[in-house]
């Protein structure tokens, strides 16, 4: 790693993944994401334009918002307590250990910083976990977010045209408007 601080954030996104896919309620889900929002901020203003990490991490922002002022008929259910919550505790924990036992064939495949290269990786699996685990829309769309976090980080790096960041920050927008409008409650004339 290029930077001592890098080592300190790259951890604490670890420890912040954990707190996302181990947490019940929608407050600590949302301080969670904005966690692993700055600290991606803190490592992409590194190797990004000053206005386009500020960008990124807008959109992320706005987009956390939105999903957390979207009223909803009920609350988040109380999760699997117990042996769920271990089952994808060790599900990241296993994934976190083949990345970094892959880690340099990784970084020289895609020609990235292991400051990149990591925490875009296990933030893209805690996504894939975040789809797999939940049946909840809120954790669904979340989840999303975080696959798209983890993918802009390895994509933005590799592909610099404004006009690509441009509609990834769209489509970012999208998915946060779109699951927002699909968590909205029924109104009564739409209820059998």
């Amino acid at each position: 790693m290029q930077h001592w601080v890098n080592i300190l954030s790259v951890g604490m996104i670890e420890i912040a993944l954990f707190w996302l896919i181990l947490s019940n309620s929608r407050r600590s889900i949302i301080y969670a994401f904005s966690t692993i929002l700055v600290l991606v901020f803190s490592i992409n203003i590194q190797f990004w334009t000053f206005g386009f990490a500020v960008t990124k991490l807008i959109t992320g922002i706005m987009a956390m918002l939105l999903l957390l002022i979207t009223p909803t008929e009920e609350a988040l259910p109380g999760g699997i307590a117990g042996i769920g919550r271990i089952f994808r505790a060790l599900s990241l924990g296993m994934g976190i250990m083949i990345i970094l036992s892959t880690l340099s064939g990784t970084t020289q495949f895609l020609s990235l910083n292991v400051e990149q290269t990591l925490p875009s990786l296990t933030i893209l699996w805690c996504g894939f976990l975040m789809i797999a685990f939940s049946k909840d829309p809120f954790r669904i769309i979340l989840g999303l977010l975080t696959l798209l976090t983890g993918f802009e980080i390895i994509y933005s790096s590799v592909e610099r045209s404004l006009l690509i960041n441009a509609l990834l920050t769209a489509v970012y927008l999208l998915i946060a408007v779109i699951g927002s409008y699909l968590m909205m409650p029924a109104s009564p004339e739409e209820k059998p």
